[in-house]
């Protein structure tokens, strides 16, 4: 299943309870918008160069093969700084779903709590 979204698309793998499998792409010049899950944690391994991560306070530029954890109820987001599309592999451990994302800032407009 494939997602698109307005800094790029989430590509899912395996899509399940216990943990789920998503390919991160963001384009050049984009940014996720600051949020955080309830009902999982993350953990993201760094495929490209030029990605900054950002993760409660800490901000990182990351490198490939970078790994992070981000637990739930932590705020985080990932930025492209670079010419060409970036991509991070995430594991999330809990329970999947898009009504599990709580914004803390938006570039694009998108409401700020979910639609549930």
């Amino acid at each position: 299943m494939i997602v698109d979204k307005p800094w790029g698309k989430v590509a899912t793998y395996a899509l399940n309870q216990p943990s789920s499998v998503r390919i991160i792409t963001i384009e050049p010049g984009e940014e996720t918008s600051e949020h955080y899950h309830q009902l999982r944690d993350e953990m993201w391994v760094v495929l490209d160069p030029e990605l900054g991560v950002q993760i409660g306070n800490r901000q990182v530029d990351a490198q490939p093969g970078d790994e992070f954890i981000v637990s739930a109820e932590e705020p985080h987001r990932i930025r492209n700084n670079g010419s060409k599309r970036g991509r991070v592999l995430e594991v999330a451990y809990g329970y999947t779903i898009e009504e599990d994302t709580f914004r803390l800032q938006d570039d694009y407009g998108r409401p700020m709590e979910p639609d549930w």
